[in-house]
């Protein structure tokens, strides 16, 4: 279960706010809410890097403050228990130390880094799902309605990640209408990864859920065919396996995760 989640937001995170607030109260969990500092003028927005080289380090504090208010207004307005780390607090992290930071929670939320392009090292999305080792939900810069689970996509490829994410993800099941396992298929397809996903589909069902297994013919790369099939559908979230490593996080992501965090116009739910 997600008893506790952290909230990460950033200058970026306008839709993140009333999505958490939603998803918190939805699944009955306690948010810890933070706005990372950065002490370092290469790290971050170019608008984030500017205010550091002119030393306005009150108005990043005043911006953050503000931020965290807002976040805890909207969740006592929805009757969400929630804790502010506020700027220079005993806790307050820094950008490079959240991903450490996270490893308390069970479930992480930030919002887009920037639509039409992949993660880079300086990332908050990349950075917790390659550092944390705990679940991320990454929300679209485009989110402007509330958390729902009525349609919930999983997409399966057979990888270890996958199986994480399917593991780490089974508290959003139980509360979704409805599940579906898609793989996308071609003439290279592994036989062992569609019977694996009907076998997760039929254990979902026969533990009382909605669940079904979807094989999603394409040539084209997967991920690309799996976002296509998410808008088509109107899912409300989409569950998947994701790649990076700590040193190396730009080379290494896989060509999904980029293209997922990259493109996706609903939230997204990532373990590695």
């Amino acid at each position: 279960m997600f008893r506790d989640i952290l909230v990460a937001l950033e200058e970026n995170s306008v839709a993140l706010t009333p999505f958490a607030v939603s998803f918190a109260k939805s699944v009955g969990a306690r948010c810890v809410a933070v706005r990372p500092r950065r002490d370092a003028i290469n790290d971050g927005a170019l608008a984030a890097r500017y205010e550091l080289a002119a030393g306005d380090q009150e108005a990043r504090k005043i911006k953050a403050r503000d931020a965290l208010e807002a976040f805890g207004s909207a969740a006592a307005a929805a009757g969400v228990e929630a804790e502010l780390i506020l700027p220079d607090g005993a806790q307050d992290p820094r950008r490079d130390q959240l991903a450490a930071f996270a490893r308390g929670f069970d479930l992480t939320l930030v919002g887009q880094a920037e639509p039409g392009r992949g993660p880079t090292m300086d990332d908050l999305p990349g950075q917790l799902l390659a550092e944390s080792g705990r679940p991320v939900l990454v929300v679209p810069a485009i989110q402007r309605d509330g958390a729902t689970l009525s349609r919930v996509l999983a997409a399966w490829d057979g990888s270890a990640t996958a199986a994480r994410a399917f593991g780490d993800a089974a508290p959003l099941f139980e509360r979704a209408d409805s599940i579906e396992i898609v793989t996308v298929t071609n003439a290279n397809s592994s036989g062992a990864v569609v019977q694996g996903g009907e076998r997760l589909a039929g254990r979902l069902a026969r533990s009382g859920l909605k669940a079904s297994f979807k094989r999603l013919p394409s040539e084209e790369d997967a991920a690309n065919a799996i976002l296509s099939y998410v808008a088509d559908v109107g899912a409300d979230m989409l569950v998947t396996g994701g790649y990076g490593h700590s040193q190396l996080r730009e080379a290494l992501f896989g060509g999904a995760t980029r293209t997922f965090l990259g493109s996706q116009t609903v939230p997204l739910f990532m373990s590695r």
